[in-house]
């Protein structure tokens, strides 16, 4: 009974074991000339969620041991001074590597469980870094739409044929193969999706025709959801084909609907994990650079497909943290007394464009832009827009005679001194300081144009434009 006991405890300690050791991975290193007195490997625990996970040890000596939680499939980042190289990981991966600091890359070779996987994606690495032919930059982008697509098509080839020769002589897991063929596969796409917007970025738009229609068949005989999350080439091309199509209906990244178009295209061309990766980082970048009241509505709508709660709420955390005094967030409402002695609050102007100016009368730059605020108030006075004029002196008197004695045109209003709450709600460094405000009491821009600057009033009007052709569809 005793021995019957023992056994099962020990099988019980083996299954402990493995299930914890299933949990994780291990990287161990010696370093040849070692660049730094540490090493860091960098996790993404999910794909949607752009929080990384760092572990950092100590080298002893020039080697080194590494922990690394991993319950699922990742791809990490192996960091050493300023030298990085991708490393897959598994559960379970027991990995040993040596290198060389000086020659990082060239050096870099793994044994262990997971070496296989790890000594391809270094090759397939170098050969990005070091082969001229496999690089869309500088010359091939340079290429005509035929010439580029046979370029894409060669590289392909080799990526492919090297894959299936690496493999027939060293195993890899299914896993990894997959994720091997999502770099080949959307490397490639991307590359195509992003060609001409590249190729006129760089300078390389002399004698530039655009792509015929056929060049862009591609896109309708890819299978979508065949890229995995891990990806970096399916991430970076799930991004550029809703781009490519939000540009073809006409629209910027300038455009305050340029993200909620993205994620419209997301919605009507894209199904599955394809489409909620998708709508995952267009929401992202929505808050970084998008209208606040779209990403509000894009969230909302997000919140009904996606059953992944974590990233859920994610993103409404990070657009709590980023909404203040963004693009479409709610300008503070201010209610302050006026040079006729009216109280007068920003609210009132709901329905018109405004054109909010902080400024001191002991402020010398904002003393020279009186006079140019003077003559775009009077350019623009037909127009659906109102100049509010904030004075934050001190001492009253001075700003009520300089509104009189000048007689500005506008609306001027009075606060007392920079310390004031209002001045911190509107985040003011310093003044002058200019807004626009939308009809709906959102802000345009918290960085508005001075008055001197001629495309002041070219702002305005361009939005005017816009809101009136909006109104009217």
């Amino acid at each position: 009974m005793k021995r019957i006991q023992l056994l099962l405890l020990l099988a019980a300690l083996l299954l402990v074991n493995y299930t914890y050791g299933q949990g994780k991975a291990i990287i161990r290193g010696k370093i040849t000339n070692p660049l730094s007195d540490e090493v860091t490997v960098i996790t993404y625990p999910n794909p949607l969620i752009p929080e990384e996970k760092e572990t950092t040890v100590a080298l002893s000596g020039n080697t080194f041991k590494l922990e690394i939680p991993v319950t699922e499939t990742t791809l990490a980042e192996l960091v050493h001074d300023n030298e990085v190289v991708p490393v897959y990981l598994e559960p379970g991966y027991s990995l040993t590597l040596t290198f060389n600091g000086d020659k990082f890359l060239k050096t870099i070779k793994f044994e262990g469980k997971g070496a296989n996987e790890n000594n391809y994606l270094a090759q397939y690495t170098r050969r990005f870094d070091e082969v001229e032919d496999y690089q869309v930059l500088p010359d091939n982008i340079k290429l005509n739409e035929k010439e580029f697509t046979e370029f894409l098509d060669l590289r392909k080839k080799d990526q492919l044929k090297n894959l299936e020769k690496y493999t027939a002589k060293n195993p890899v897991s299914d896993k990894f193969k997959a994720f091997a063929l999502s770099e080949i596969d959307y490397g490639y796409a991307n590359d195509k999706v992003t060609y001409p917007a590249l190729r006129q970025r760089v300078g390389a738009s002399k004698n530039y025709v655009a792509p015929s229609a056929s060049f862009y068949a591609f896109l309708d005989e890819l299978d979508m959801n065949k890229g995995l999350a891990i990806s970096p080439a399916y991430i970076a091309f799930l991004r550029n084909y809703t781009a490519h199509y939000t540009k073809a209906a006409g629209l910027t990244e300038t455009d305050k609907l340029y993200y909620k178009k993205n994620y419209t295209i997301a919605a009507e061309k894209l199904q599955g994990n394809a489409r909620l990766l998708a709508q995952a980082n267009i929401l992202k970048q929505s808050v970084q650079k998008g209208h606040v009241g779209h990403t509000e509505e894009m969230l909302q709508d997000y919140k009904t497909s996606s059953k992944q709660q974590e990233v859920v709420a994610f993103l409404e955390n990070y657009l709590a943290q980023n909404s203040k005094n963004a693009l479409g967030s709610l300008a503070p409402d201010l209610k302050l007394k006026s040079i006729d002695g009216s109280e007068v609050a920003l609210s009132d102007f709901k329905g018109k464009l405004v054109y909010l100016n902080f400024w001191q009368v002991g402020c010398g730059l904002c003393i020279i832009e009186l006079p140019h605020m003077q003559a775009l108030t009077k350019q623009l006075q037909d127009k659906n827009v109102v100049f509010v004029n904030v004075g934050l002196d001190d001492e009253e008197e001075k700003w009520r005679k300089m509104v009189t004695a000048k007689q500005l045109l506008g609306t001027h209003l009075y606060l007392k001194g920079l310390d004031a709450e209002l001045v911190k709600r509107y985040d003011l460094k310093d003044v002058p300081a200019y807004f626009l405000i939308d009809e709906e009491g959102r802000f345009v821009t918290i960085k508005a144009r001075r008055p001197s600057d001629r495309e002041a009033a070219n702002d305005i009007l361009r939005h005017l434009s816009q809101q009136g052709q909006a109104t009217n569809k």
